[in-house]
């Protein structure tokens, strides 16, 4: 199948280059970077051209003259995007899609997060953030989060204007099975209104020996996400409505991980690619689904005095089971059982799960004066959550003020502050300073503990409590030193974290009183020279207070890639991808609970990770080949990405992106 599909692509690219030809303005391979160092805004896609014809018959003007002598030829500058938070801080942003080589080759999450998230070595599995994981929202939250970065957010859903029909193809097919595929299409209706529709699919399969591994059933994850959106502007620009509808459906069959058999040390598991799954009899599932509906619109009276409303409505379900409860227990994969006496094999169970129901309306005003621009807001939020093991519903009415103001100096120069209270609750507040430069910002939130850390009943796990507020305060600067050729950005950040609420190493819930100290700098370096072009990032880090928190003491990813261009038809990146890790106490992960918890076992080993790669772009295609993990058995028998849970072995992936405009 993968080869059939290979020969489709490459009699595909074949067929486009003919009569397409890219912009012999921009030399260069690396999509957008001519010798002059100056930027093609076409990404180094053929420019969009406008041809004069002989206008037939008699004369016309205005609109009618611009249709008949012209023809547009579609392509990456006939279309722009905008972010809803555009239109929130009234500003015109026009947003042109990404059609260079640059950093391409990274597909899965943990690599497009700059390597500063990390998940259980397949596509699909729970995620976590390498350093301080810090809740953004306010209020109470589910707390079921480690499959959230795979879906569809709205913040980062796009609104079109087309002008032509517009779609987006991708396919990233890597080692284990992972797969992604994504497909989004968008077009206007006419000038003021567009719709549009976006896919995701993706699967991996199992990593370790279990049950139905060896009956050949070796799906691990499998998720669908499936969003539609569309955006409405009147003629007058006095109205405008965004809205999109957004499912997601994500299973894992979860495997606990490596069992350590035969008096096997973690370390020497890292040698094998056949170790046993701690789940072995393959009966765990996870379940985590939910339907939103988003509309945000706002009026303008006047430039300074608009009028905004949001209204958010969410259903979701999330659940696991383990069919082979007695069993796990036994192996102590689990604490403890509430189970006074184990019944037959076909009701053995731990079952969790939690239905979660959200109704949010934000109304506010919004204006601009010169330079300076305001917001403020009202909102109220209603959300119940139930778990069917109990005849317990607990639900809240929150009620929230907020204002956001940002004054502009100059084109680079400006100032935000904001701020929101959940009366007699939580609150946030922010400010910060921005140039060419520097910046400064800085961060203080009070945030509720989530659901999941007040609240969670199944047969291993239960307990109900009354946590107090989590305390977040951040400081944080850089400057930016040098030009279009070399850039140097020095950063750094503090933070301090009071009534800290973490997960014992038995994956019990608890709260640490005594505050909690960050301290990381970081460093940005890249720039290019010739057909050479770098970008490095280091971050080292240091944390004080008590041990409940655990995070790397150095973190760093670079990449090196040379540019060639063939012909002015084909070009081509050839680079080399390495992330690096410092030894630690990464946390261990609880399917029961879903959350990742303290563990004291193994200390993971420091490691580098080297991906060489191979990106082309002929045309509206792009290709990336790579070589993942390729000093895997070289330098190391391999390394672990959490406890018990080793990193993909070295391996091939391919992906391709195919951009359609008419």
């Amino acid at each position: 199948m993968k080869i059939r599909f290979l020969v489709f692509i490459f009699g595909l690219i074949t067929f486009q280059s003919i009569g397409q030809f890219p912009n012999p303005n921009n030399p260069m391979g690396n999509g957008g970077i001519n010798t002059n160092g100056g930027i093609n805004t076409n990404g180094g896609f053929p420019t969009t051209p406008t041809t004069a014809t002989q206008a037939q018959g008699p004369q016309k003007s205005g609109r009618a003259a611009l249709d008949d002598s012209t023809k547009q030829i579609y392509g990456p500058e006939s279309l722009h995007y905008f972010l809803e938070q555009d239109v929130m801080d009234s500003r015109l942003v026009k947003r042109r899609i990404d059609t260079t080589l640059h950093l391409f080759h990274r597909y899965l999450i943990q690599e497009r997060s700059g390597f500063l998230q990390t998940n259980l070595g397949s596509d699909g599995t729970a995620t976590r953030s390498i350093f301080t994981p810090v809740t953004a929202a306010l209020g109470t939250q589910l707390g079921y989060n480690v499959y959230s970065s795979y879906a569809f957010t709205p913040e980062k859903v796009r609104y079109y204007n087309t002008k032509s029909p517009y779609s987006d193809v991708e396919f990233n097919d890597g080692a284990g099975g992972q797969t992604r595929l994504n497909f989004s299409f968008s077009r206007n209706i006419d000038s003021l209104w567009n719709v549009g529709v976006e896919l995701q699919r993706l699967v991996s399969d199992k990593a370790f020996t279990d049950d139905a591994f060896k009956a050949r059933n070796i799906n691990l994850t499998g998720q669908w996400g499936f969003l539609v959106h569309t955006n409405y502007r009147s003629r007058s620009d006095r109205y405008r409505i965004l809205a999109h509808i957004n499912y997601y459906d994500h299973g894992v069959n979860d495997q606990g991980g490596i069992m350590l058999i035969n008096e096997l040390t973690p370390i020497q598991a890292l040698k094998y690619v056949d170790n046993t799954a701690y789940l072995t009899a393959a009966k765990t599932q996870t379940n985590d689904k939910f339907l939103k509906f988003h509309v945000y619109q706002e009026f303008i009276g006047f430039k300074g005095l608009q009028l905004f409303q949001r209204l958010d409505v969410e259903s979701r379900q999330v659940k696991f089971r383990d069919l082979d409860f007695e069993n796990n227990l036994g192996k102590r994969f689990y604490p403890k059982t509430y189970i006074n006496y184990i019944q037959p094999p076909a009701s053995d169970s731990l079952y969790n799960e939690n239905n979660w129901q959200s109704f949010s309306h934000q109304t506010g005003l919004k204006g601009v004066f010169r330079k300076f621009t305001y917001r403020a807001h009202v909102r109220q939020r209603y959300w119940s959550v139930s778990n069917p093991l109990t005849e317990v519903t607990k639900s809240r009415l929150e009620n929230y003020v907020g204002l956001w103001l940002h004054q502009k100096f100059t084109e680079t120069v400006d100032f935000t502050a904001e701020g929101e209270y959940l009366i007699g609750s939580d609150y946030q507040l922010k400010a910060k300073f921005e140039s060419p430069w520097f910046y400064v910002q800085a961060q203080r939130t009070s945030s509720s503990p989530s659901i999941a850390q007040t609240w969670m009943y199944n047969s291993s796990y239960r307990w109900d409590k009354g946590l107090n507020q989590i305390s977040f305060d951040q400081l944080e600067g850089g400057i930016a030193i040098g030009n279009a050729k070399m850039y140097f950005k020095p950063s750094v950040t503090i933070q301090r974290i009071g009534n800290w609420v973490y997960f014992d190493s038995l994956a019990n819930v608890r709260q640490e009183s005594k505050g909690l100290g960050v301290f990381r700098t970081g460093l940005a370096w890249g720039g290019e020279r010739g057909r050479v072009e770098w970008n490095t990032n280091v971050f080292a880090n240091t944390l004080t207070g008590p041990d409940v928190m655990r995070m790397p003491n150095l973190a760093a990813n670079a990449n090196l890639a040379v540019n060639v261009q063939y012909k002015k038809l084909l070009y081509v990146q050839i680079g080399l991808d390495a992330h690096y890790l410092s030894a630690y106490y990464g946390d261990a992960y609880m399917p029961g609970t879903q959350q990742f918890h303290l563990q004291n076992q193994v200390k993971l080993p420091a490691f580098v990770q080297v991906d060489p790669y191979l990106s082309l772009r002929i045309n509206r295609v792009r290709l990336f080949f790579k070589y993942a993990n390729a000093a895997q058995g070289l330098i190391t028998d391999n390394h672990y990405v959490a406890y018990l849970y080793p990193a993909m072995r070295r391996s091939f992936a391919y992906g391709v992106k195919w951009l359609l405009f008419d």
